[in-house]
């Protein structure tokens, strides 16, 4: 039965090792594709879809039509004037392109593992988690999107020993975050807005579900540490009103460890070309860092941890 387990496959779009940001000491952080919300600030579009994708990079393209050679479903055309088209309709990510392309413009997003890969790249670095603290975090994208392979990682990890951490959007059934919560040393539950129909409109999910599954696993697993996260978003939820709702709203939750801040940035804004999609946030600005403070001290009055930043 234990081998059967460890064959099972999951779709990993990135393993980063040496993380600080995402749990105590040292860490390796597994990102996995498939995510319920469609966050318009979100900067890792790779892992929206739970499936591998072709992603393109335009920038390092020779023009050289290897790619539209071998395409089975034709999704790839080069001009006349040598300009490389591909019709994401499609195509069906065969990765054919890939394997042709001299140069590494184009790429499969996302790979499938199975536990056991994952655990064997994990366990590369259990020197520095000893040593530090650290550990794993499973992030994504969504952990419950793939919840059996989630939770044989996190199983396997606490049986060797290795602290777990887990991101989350909050957004699944309350039965498939709860089994895998058995296996969570420390809980990162994002919160956008406390407002539903913001949240919705912003993520393209409303926020109840999210609101009952953060106030479940503070009273359903009180020893699994909880890190309450903001993404600072000028425009769209950085009104004072906003964090002081989130803040009263987590006060009254036990084992909170904290609410951390983070502010928007611009680092995945390049991803959205590879992928072929439009990002709408290119208006957006880095909150400022005074404003910042200020929202930090309207957490403190509510006799709350924060930090700003992960």
């Amino acid at each position: 039965m234990g081998r059967k387990i460890m064959t099972v496959k999951g779709i990993v779009f990135n393993i980063a090792r040496f993380a600080i940001h995402d749990g105590p000491g040292i860490r390796t952080v597994v990102f996995l594709k498939g995510c319920p919300l469609r966050c318009a600030w979100c900067s890792t579009p790779e892992s929206h879809v739970l499936s591998p994708e072709m992603g393109y990079y335009a920038d390092r393209c020779i023009r050289c039509g290897r790619c539209a050679e071998v395409c089975p479903p034709q999704a790839i055309t080069v001009t006349d004037g040598h300009e490389v088209i591909t019709d994401k309709n499609l195509c069906d990510a065969c990765g054919r392109c890939v394997e042709v392309c001299p140069v590494g413009a184009r790429r499969m997003l996302g790979t499938e593992m199975t536990v056991e890969e994952v655990l064997t790249e994990v366990e590369k670095d259990a020197l520095f988690y000893w040593n530090s603290g650290g550990g794993v975090t499973l992030s994504g994208g969504e952990p419950t999107m793939q919840p059996v392979f989630s939770g044989e990682i996190l199983k396997n990890c606490q049986e060797r020993g290795i602290h777990t951490a887990m991101e989350t959007c909050g957004h699944s059934d309350w039965d498939t975050l709860d089994k895998l919560l058995r296996y969570v040393d420390l809980l990162y539950v994002d919160l956008k807005n406390m407002s539903p129909v913001a949240h919705e409109k912003d993520t393209g999910k409303g926020n109840k579900l999210i609101l009952d599954n953060i106030e479940k696993a503070a009273a359903v697993h009180p020893d699994t540490g909880l890190v309450i996260r903001v993404p600072v978003i000028p425009g769209y939820n950085d009104s004072v009103e906003n964090i002081l709702q989130t803040a009263r709203f987590v006060c009254h939750l036990k084992g909170v460890e904290r609410i951390e801040l983070l502010p928007y940035h611009r680092l995945g804004v390049s991803k959205y070309s590879v992928l072929f999609r439009e990002y709408d946030l290119s208006h957006v600005e880095t909150p400022q860092e005074n404003y910042l403070r200020h929202l930090e001290e309207q957490i403190r009055s509510c006799g709350l941890e924060v930090q700003i930043g992960g």
